[in-house]
């Protein structure tokens, strides 16, 4: 092996000499001469403006109070609860456990989530105004669904949380 790579080599090196080497480059360069032609001034006229400069008008100061107990229990009642029936990680789970909810007219939802790196599909239950109501609906759920624990859990949760979007699915 050691052989072949010898001569292998001493074959490339004689190849790259040759008693014809050319040593004189010459290059040409080119000058080109530009006249520079006279620019007329340009006419100017001085142009005066007044500007009329009025006060700004002062106006009324306005008071920040916080908002009352009242407003404040509205804001966070702004969405209702719901019932996490089952959370799975596939879209085909969402869609089988979708058709088997009760069709009583109470809204089906899927939420989309990545939780510790893994991807889960939440399957929501219904609309209620209260947690108690919630509480009920889930005691009349089928008992297939009760096995899996369903639990209340608060809209205006998902909607502040990372994972926001409800997709409606009935």
């Amino acid at each position: 092996m050691k052989k072949i790579a010898i001569v292998g080599l001493s074959v490339l090196l004689s190849a790259c000499v040759s008693s014809q080497y050319t040593t004189d480059v010459s290059s040409e360069s080119y000058r080109e001469d530009y006249k520079v032609a006279q620019v007329e001034q340009p006419v100017t006229e001085t142009v005066v403006e007044e500007v009329v400069v009025t006060p700004a008008q002062n106006k009324p100061a306005v008071t920040i109070i916080p908002p009352s107990n009242k407003q404040q229990n509205a804001q966070m009642a702004r969405y209702g609860y719901t019932i996490q029936v089952v959370a799975v990680g596939s879209q085909t789970k969402v869609d089988h456990f979708a058709r088997q909810l009760p069709n009583n007219g109470q809204p089906i939802w899927e939420n989309y989530k990545v939780v510790n790196g893994t991807k889960w599909y939440t399957v929501l239950y219904g609309d209620y105004a209260t947690q108690a109501d919630a509480k009920k609906a889930i005691s009349r759920l089928p008992s297939e669904f009760q096995a899996l624990k369903p639990f209340v859990k608060s809209i205006d949760t998902i909607k502040n949380s990372p994972y926001p979007t409800l997709n409606k699915l009935n």
